[in-house]
């Protein structure tokens, strides 16, 4: 049965290289994977500036009485470098000549009309000189990197208002299992609310895919192959199954998948909780055949869907982290490979995962406190340090 590692390893060669690029405004950056270096057109600062409220004077002016002959506001032109024995009022931001000095205003005091006393010599660190940042043509953010509200100022800030970026990986996901109901419904006996479509929907928020068709199909076959071919006429890049997976009389994905034109890469992975599971491709189009119960979905989701959408964008798989385990549930010896639901935390600045219980695939009383899976190796018991794969970012 093929391993987790191995599943790994065939997603990354099925998807060397990241998706297309488009540009796309500030306002629609975040979360975005930025795929062109940002580099700096100019020095930054583009020219010395003031860091404070106080006064401008020759950077060789003495601690004495000074005549106050004018003031400068930022966005303005640098103002030439006053007389000897002069200053000007200046503020945070303003542009300052060659050879200037300041004083904060706290180190004046009043000595008459327009005049002040500077009670120290100029202090040259209150300069934010030309290039002390960043010099013309430097990287001050790679590429791939992903799009948070720092580094989207950091953009605004050098002009980059059309950044290059990922484009949103497209995914359909069709829900099949004929005793699902709207959540908002009251399920009749032999019903089960649909709690998948919106967990795939909510998750596909989280790592930035767009959505373009959820529906539910039930267990007819003849509507399941009509949905499926439908749903590929939009070209996604990740066709999402829900159900329908296994070997069982409904379970049809595997063949339907294979009449319209798919190769069936493989059809189970040593894993707990997960094992029926389908990775498929058709030309750009992958899909991937979720175990129906919502655990599974969950776990699978974040080992290899995840693995895709980021690779699609651009980005490293998500890292495995190293933590300590707490007491808690037992996690004995299972022959597959198991990813427990856990819930990380720290103790004294070091990581710790403390497992949490579930009784089967269909138990989603764990999620609610899960942020992190527990990599359990084939065979053995869980124990520390253990290997863990965060579920949110971290």
């Amino acid at each position: 049965m093929t391993t987790v590692n191995q599943v790994f390893a065939q997603i990354d060669s099925l998807i060397p290289q990241p998706g297309e690029t488009e540009a796309i405004s500030l306002t629609q950056a975040m979360h975005r994977v930025l795929r062109e270096p940002a580099m700096t057109s100019e020095d930054q600062p583009p020219f010395d500036r003031s860091s404070i409220d106080g006064y401008l004077v020759r950077a060789d002016e003495p601690a004495k009485k000074v005549r106050l002959i004018s003031t400068h506001s930022p966005g303005q032109s640098a103002p030439p470098l006053p007389p000897a024995g002069s200053a000007i009022r200046i503020l945070t931001g303003s542009a300052l000549p060659k050879h200037a000095g300041l004083i904060m205003q706290e180190d004046t005091r009043p000595a008459g009309a327009d005049f002040i006393e500077l009670l120290k010599k100029p202090d040259p660190t209150l300069i934010r000189l030309q290039g002390s940042h960043s010099r013309k043509g430097s990287i001050l953010l790679p590429a791939p990197s992903l799009l948070q509200p720092g580094s989207i100022t950091l953009l605004a800030s050098l002009g980059i208002t059309q950044p290059k970026v990922s484009r949103l990986p497209r995914v359909v996901h069709l829900v099949t299992g004929e005793e699902l109901v709207d959540p908002n419904q009251n399920p009749a006996h032999g019903q089960i609310r649909d709690c998948n479509s919106i967990l795939i929907r909510t998750l596909l928020t989280s790592f930035s895919a767009t959505l373009v068709t959820q529906q539910r199909v039930g267990d007819d076959r003849k509507l399941f192959r009509q949905a499926c071919r439908l749903s590929l006429a939009t070209q996604p890049d990740i066709l999402l199954l829900s159900g329908a997976s296994s070997v069982g009389d409904h379970d049809h994905a595997g063949s339907v998948l294979e009449e319209l034109g798919f190769t069936i890469l493989l059809r189970q992975v040593s894993v707990r909780p997960g094992k029926p599971f389908i990775l498929a491709q058709n030309n750009n189009t992958l899909a991937f055949g979720l175990p129906g119960n919502p655990l599974s979905h969950f776990v699978c989701f974040h080992l290899f869907v995840r693995r895709a959408l980021l690779r699609l964008s651009g980005l490293p798989p998500p890292p495995f982290l190293s933590a300590t385990l707490i007491p808690g549930v037992t996690i004995t010896a299972n022959p597959r490979e198991t990813w427990w639901p856990c819930h990380l935390g720290s103790d004294e600045g070091s990581l710790t995962a403390q497992p949490l219980p579930w009784r089967d695939s269909s138990d989603l009383s764990s999620l609610a406190q899960t942020n992190g899976l527990l990599r359990v190796p084939a065979g053995q018991e869980a124990r520390s340090p253990c290997e863990v794969l965060p579920t949110i970012p971290w």
